[in-house]
C-alpha cells in the first residue's frame, strides 16, 4: 500500500473478512473520491455493511460521488472484469463475477467500462498504417525499437510523453517519476518488454507504443501507447502501429491483443466481426451519494 502515501485520506475498512480502502486523491479533478484495494467473501451483507460505512464516511468528508474499484490512480490497479472471467491476461483483473453482481445491488452503475480483445494484424488500419509511416519518414519523423533493458533505459522519455499525453483523461492524476519508475514499472521486469519510439526532424521523444509477449507465449499484448498532444491526429500513433503489428507478424502472431481499452475515447474503435475475437470487458463504477 505504498500509493497511499501519496493520498490526501485514505481509512482501511475492515468486517468478516472484507476489506475496502476509502481513498482521496484531490488531483482527480473529476472523481476525488473512491474505494480501491477490495477484497470481499461471497456474502453481500457483509458487503452491504462494508460500504454502507465507506460511503458514510465520504458523505462526511463531503463527497458527492464515489467511485471504483481504483487504487488511487490509474497509474495502478484499478476497474473490475465484466465479462470472459475465464480469459485471463497479463496483468488482468480477478475479481469473481459476485464482486460485479454485489456492487451493482449496492447501487452503483458502470462510469467507465473498458475492453480486451484479439485483433487480426491483417485489418483495413494496418494496410493504410503503412502509408502513414512511409509519409512519415519522408517529412522527417524517425522511429526505434527497444527490447528488453534498452526499453527500460527509456524510462525518462517514456514518462514525459505519458504525462502529456495522458494529461486530462478519466481519472488521471500524475504521479512522480520515482512512483513511475519503481513502482508502476516495476510488474514489467518479467516480461520481454517492447518499445518502438517516435522522434520528430528535431530528434526529440514524442510517442511510443509498448508491449509484450504474455509468459505462456499465448498472446501478444499491445499495452500501452501514447503521443505527445502536439502531435495528436497527425498520423504518428498510426506510424507506430504499424511499426509494432509488423513486428509481432514477424514473430509469428497474427494477432495482437489489444487491452485495457477505454470505450469513451473519442478514439476507440471495434473492427468489424471477422477481425475481431475473444473480447473481455471490464468497468469502473460510480455511485451518487446525494
Amino acid at each position: 500500500m505504498e500509493i497511499l502515501k501519496l493520498a490526501d485520506y485514505s481509512e482501511h475498512f475492515e468486517l468478516n473478512g472484507a476489506s475496502v480502502y476509502l481513498i482521496v486523491n484531490k488531483n482527480i479533478a473529476d472523481h476525488p473520491c473512491m474505494f480501491g484495494f477490495v477484497s470481499l467473501p461471497e456474502d453481500f451483507e457483509t458487503a452491504k455493511e462494508l460500504f454502507t460505512g465507506i460511503e458514510n464516511k465520504a458523505r462526511e468528508l463531503g463527497y458527492k460521488d464515489i467511485v471504483g474499484p481504483l487504487n488511487y490512480t490509474t497509474w495502478m490497479s484499478y476497474r473490475w472484469a465484466i465479462s470472459n472471467y475465464e480469459t485471463k491476461l497479463t496483468p488482468d483483473c480477478d475479481n469473481p463475477p459476485y464482486y460485479v453482481d454485489f456492487i451493482k445491488q449496492l447501487g452503483y452503475r458502470e462510469l467507465y467500462t473498458y475492453r480486451s480483445a484479439n485483433v487480426k494484424i491483417d485489418n483495413p488500419l494496418y494496410r493504410l498504417s503503412q502509408k502513414a509511416y512511409e509519409a512519415k519518414l519522408k517529412e522527417g519523423f524517425t522511429f526505434k525499437l527497444f527490447k528488453g533493458e534498452e526499453a527500460y533505459n527509456m524510462a525518462k522519455d517514456i514518462y514525459n510523453i505519458s504525462l502529456d499525453a495522458f494529461a486530462g483523461s478519466y481519472l488521471y492524476s500524475e504521479i512522480s517519476f520515482d512512483y513511475f519508475e519503481h513502482v508502476y514499472l516495476e510488474w514489467t521486469r518479467k516480461l520481454d518488454l517492447v518499445m518502438y519510439v517516435a522522434y520528430n526532424p528535431e530528434h526529440e521523444a514524442i510517442g511510443y507504443v509498448m508491449g509484450y509477449k504474455t509468459p505462456d507465449g499465448k498472446y501478444f499484448i499491445s499495452k500501452t501507447s501514447a503521443v505527445r498532444k502536439a502531435y495528436q491526429k497527425h498520423n504518428i500513433y498510426t506510424a507506430l502501429l504499424y511499426l509494432g503489428s509488423k513486428y509481432i507478424h514477424d514473430q509469428g502472431f497474427s494477432d495482437i491483443l489489444y487491452h485495457f481499452q477505454c470505450e469513451q475515447r473519442s478514439t476507440f474503435q471495434r473492427f468489424a466481426a471477422p477481425f475481431e475475437s475473444n473480447e473481455k470487458r471490464y468497468a469502473v463504477f460510480v455511485k451518487d451519494l446525494l
